[in-house]
């Protein structure tokens, strides 16, 4: 990878156009209004209803990524966001802090970092009524997005760094291998990547640009993979995320924390080999960590009486 351009099209790499793409994000995005809109005439909201219409935004929102980034973030990547973090789980806090941390408060950064240090440090989870309260971060995947939220809010907040750095470091999924993500990585690599938010000097950075480009040669893997089956390919069926959150989140923390030049140049660095398609959540990442505009206000939107179709891809 020499240096990626300032702003590069991923459409070509992935062989796909605009018109399709659009197709895919309106498909899920009126697929989650459908299942908010049926669930809210039943007056029944349970978390599963949450899950599904946050995981419908999420997939709209990794297609909007691929021809306009912001408005991916301020539009179906916000509210997944919001629906996850009301399901509880903690994917909702990494979409939040790794691709709009401004929007977090200190006191909503000061909670996650509670909730994570009380329940992920050995034996300090002996109130049996808070455990079944959180159950959720029993699993080392929820320990991994919320100490990767904290990590990059922690700033140069000297407490929350030492404090995240002590849980972290004392942690066994440091080492661990459980599969984390959509690409199945090891729980050791997401916790590197949040010592080395934590972490200082030109080190940390150069062991984030390696995670990343590990990363990155996944999900060129499994998207290689993927374009094989042209006909799930092309209408937009394949078992893959086309624009992979896990890169492309880290990615964004990655240049905000060690700075656009400096993640470039390592990049190129250490990354060399890396194919087009590797390239493209990086690029996207790095439009991500760029400043955002000013939110704006949301649009009533009547939900269709049904989705729009994929066969006319």
């Amino acid at each position: 990878m020499a240096s990626p351009p300032s702003d590069p099209s991923p459409l070509p790499p992935l062989q796909l156009s605009a018109a399709q793409v659009a197709l895919a994000a309106d498909f899920h995005e009126a697929y989650a209004r459908l299942v908010l809109a049926e669930a809210d005439s039943a007056r029944r909201t349970s978390s599963d209803v949450l899950i599904e219409a946050a995981s419908a935004y999420r997939l709209a929102g990794q297609w909007r990524l691929l021809v306009d980034p912001r408005e991916a973030v301020r539009g179906a990547l916000a509210q997944a966001a919001g629906l996850f973090t009301r399901s509880g789980l903690t994917f909702g806090a990494y979409l939040q802090a790794s691709l709009a941390p401004r929007g977090v408060e200190q006191s909503t950064r000061e909670r996650w970092i509670r909730r994570l240090v009380l329940h992920g440090t050995p034996g300090s989870s002996s109130d049996t009524r808070r455990r079944e309260a959180d159950d959720l971060l029993d699993h080392p995947q929820q320990q991994a997005y919320l100490l990767l939220a904290c990590a990059t809010l922690a700033g140069d907040d000297p407490e929350a760094r030492d404090t995240l750095t002590g849980f972290a470091t004392e942690s066994p999924h440091r080492v661990g291998v459980v599969p984390v993500g959509s690409l199945a990585m090891p729980v050791r690599m997401f916790w590197g990547l949040a010592l080395n938010l934590l972490g200082e000097g030109d080190r940390s950075a150069e062991s984030y640009a390696v995670t990343l480009s590990e990363l990155s040669r996944a999900y060129a893997k499994s998207v290689d993979l993927a374009m094989a089956n042209e006909r799930t390919w092309f209408k937009a069926a394949a078992p893959v995320d086309v624009a992979d959150l896990d890169v492309i989140g880290a990615t964004a923390m990655g240049v905000r924390r060690f700075g656009e030049v400096r993640m470039r140049r390592l990049l190129g660095d250490v990354a060399v080999d890396v194919s087009a398609v590797a390239e493209v959540p990086l690029n996207i990442g790095i439009r991500v960590a760029g400043p955002p505009e000013p939110p704006e206000p949301p649009t009533p939107q009547t939900p269709p009486t049904r989705p729009p179709g994929l066969g006319d891809l």
